[in-house]
């Protein structure tokens, strides 16, 4: 081969090199989602008369066998047949050859929702199942449908929506129609949409349309209320107080007489307040099961407290007014308060945005904060610095205050003959208790031969337990024992190197503990002296293993002051937290002589 033909060949490898390089690039930006909205609209419409319509319009393309046998094979719509019409208008699938498949009569298929499972209350509910037919790679889903709701079904415009989807949307339109006299008021935060304003028909028209917005985070805790999710909030109630005044309308009253013999009854051996409020909170808890009808589904409705004693079940809204009201009825103060999705702007707030509803109660001159789902603190009383908590029956803000978080641990411990004697002498923040009678039980401890102590601080305490000890090979292996609620038997130790979103804990970490190890005289330490400390963004972790003549000093402390965990702080936070969680760190090592 001459030198030019050499020459021509590699210039053609070099370009085929080149070439298979661009293909690499590209290739992902299409195969790194299973689907692409094409067009994705949402439109909510409230007439004169008091009915709505919202229509749903979908192109979507698939580009996975995930996304086409799992992900998107189906569409779920839930809605109320007694008050809701649903039109379907439009349901085909466009191959890739453009070839056009129609869904036939058997691909809609109506179903009782999930949710209304064992809830014969809600059993009038309707899920329509279509199935998306014709389905094949680089196929699209064509999806119109409108719901219908009668006059006052829904009392006014009230919506929340969190605008990426599961996959990338192209192009996004989301309309609000409302009379020219409604006092239409929105908050739209974490996107720039184009909006325009107009008037159509005696209605005021407001019209977003996103371009090219990215799949919603797959990362595990991204939320809303932590800033990172773009969303929509819109209400044509005049205030929050119109809003929540819907659902406190329907509660109970607290003069109610029977709810006040239920109660009675519950408490009839108890003497102290806050004794009867553990009662009456196990009762609501744990002898009414929860039904998981959401409060939209059950359009805003509640049933009275007298039905859901007879029937022992109920929605949270509703286990939320059994508690409040048999409270009340022992004259134990009692408020239902709602816990937001998101912090908008005033008065852009309806019933849709609400996350969870819980209980503040006074007992004994101590708050609680009581969920009827189980017997710890509501995980809305932790979260009322991020998003408004608001008392349902004025609409009012509150604020949440008194929780303490400290983990304080004291260990003396004898090891003889594979056993250890582990005395403990500790004290823990209110908030890792449970609201029982029996509140050691969470801290893995029997109340039985415990000397405890409870304050509005938390709690402190003082046990023994005896606990057998690994021998391996001729050495022990003993395991530091720490709380159970620490955050090392959390799951933040397992989460990926790095993040792209907020990270916010429950509370902050401020964690101690110190041990006492009594070496006998036949075992040897085999741990080396240890003195480690490490200090960055997110916090501090403290270790240091010391042998005192035949005594082993241990001392373990992690701080981590701030719950909001910033994308640039979150790789020194999982370094304290992989550190802490550290089984081998925690672990002490014997030789036996």
């Amino acid at each position: 081969m001459n030198t030019e033909n050499k020459e021509t060949m590699k210039k053609q490898i070099s370009n085929l090199i080149l070439l298979l390089i661009a293909l690499l690039w590209v290739q992902p930006a299409v195969a790194s989602s299973e689907a692409e909205y094409r067009k994705l609209s949402k439109a909510y419409t409230l007439h004169t008369d008091g009915s709505q319509e919202f229509r749903y319009q979908m192109e979507l393309t698939l580009f996975t066998h995930t996304a086409m046998n799992s992900t998107y094979g189906e569409s779920f719509i839930i809605y109320d047949p007694r008050y809701q019409e649903l039109k379907i208008h439009a349901a085909y699938t466009v191959q890739k050859d453009g070839n056009i498949v129609k869904a036939p009569e058997n691909a809609f298929v109506e179903v009782l929702p999930r949710s209304a499972v064992h809830a014969p209350a809600y059993n009038h509910l309707k899920e329509m199942v279509v199935v998306h037919t014709g389905l094949e790679l680089g196929a699209t889903i064509y999806l119109d449908y409108s719901i219908i709701s009668k006059p006052g079904y829904l009392k006014e415009l009230d919506i929340y929506e969190e605008l990426q989807q599961t996959s990338p949307v192209k192009e996004y339109q989301i309309t609000l129609s409302a009379p020219e006299n409604k006092p239409l008021s929105y908050t739209l935060h974490g996107l720039n949409g184009k909006e325009t304003l107009s008037k159509e028909n005696g209605n005021q028209v407001v019209k977003w349309t996103f371009r090219n917005l990215p799949a919603s985070s797959r990362a595990p805790e991204v939320y809303a209320m932590n800033g990172d999710v773009p969303f929509l909030t819109a209400t044509t109630f005049p205030s929050e107080k119109e809003a929540s005044q819907v659902l406190y309308q329907q509660f109970n009253s607290k003069n109610d007489v029977q709810l006040l013999t239920v109660a009675e009854a519950i408490t009839e051996n108890a003497t102290q307040e806050a004794e009867k409020l553990y009662l009456l909170l196990n009762y609501v808890s744990n002898e009414i099961d929860n039904s998981r009808v959401s409060l939209q589904e059950a359009g805003y409705r509640i049933r009275q407290a007298d039905e859901v004693i007879n029937t022992a079940y109920g929605t949270l809204a509703e286990k939320v007014n059994l508690l409040s009201g048999l409270l009340n009825a022992l004259n134990i103060q009692a408020d239902p308060v709602a816990l937001y999705k998101v912090n908008a702007q005033p008065g852009t707030y309806g019933l849709s945005a609400i996350q969870e509803l819980f209980v503040v109660a006074s007992a004994d001159n101590q708050s609680y904060y009581l969920s009827p789902l189980g017997n710890t603190p509501a995980i809305g009383a932790f979260l009322a610095d991020l998003v408004p908590v608001l008392r349902v029956e004025n609409g009012e803000r509150i604020s949440v205050n008194g929780w303490s978080t400290g983990i304080d641990y004291q260990y003396i411990i004898r090891l003889a003959d594979q056993q250890a004697e582990i005395k403990t002498s500790a004290k823990v923040g209110n908030s890792f208790l449970p609201y029982s009678a029996t509140p050691l039980m969470a801290l893995g401890v029997s109340d039985t031969g415990a000397d405890y102590r409870r304050g509005k601080e938390g709690i402190s305490f003082e046990a023994t337990e005896n606990r057998g000890v690994e021998e391996k090979g001729g050495y022990l292996l003993f395991s530091l024992p720490d709380c159970p609620r620490s955050i090392a038997h959390g799951m933040y130790s397992g989460y990926n190197t790095k993040r792209k979103e907020n990270l916010t804990l429950v509370y902050p970490v401020h964690e101690s503990y110190r041990y006492q190890i009594e070496i006998p005289e036949n075992l040897e330490l085999s741990t080396p002296a240890t003195v480690k400390n490490i200090s960055n963004k997110a916090g501090t972790l403290s270790v240091s293993v010391q042998q005192n003549g035949n005594v082993l000093e241990v001392t373990r402390t992690l701080e981590i002051p701030n719950r909001k965990i910033s994308p640039s702080e979150y790789a020194d936070f999982r370094d304290l937290v992989v550190q802490w969680s550290d089984q081998q760190g925690k672990t002490i090592l014997f030789k036996v002589k």
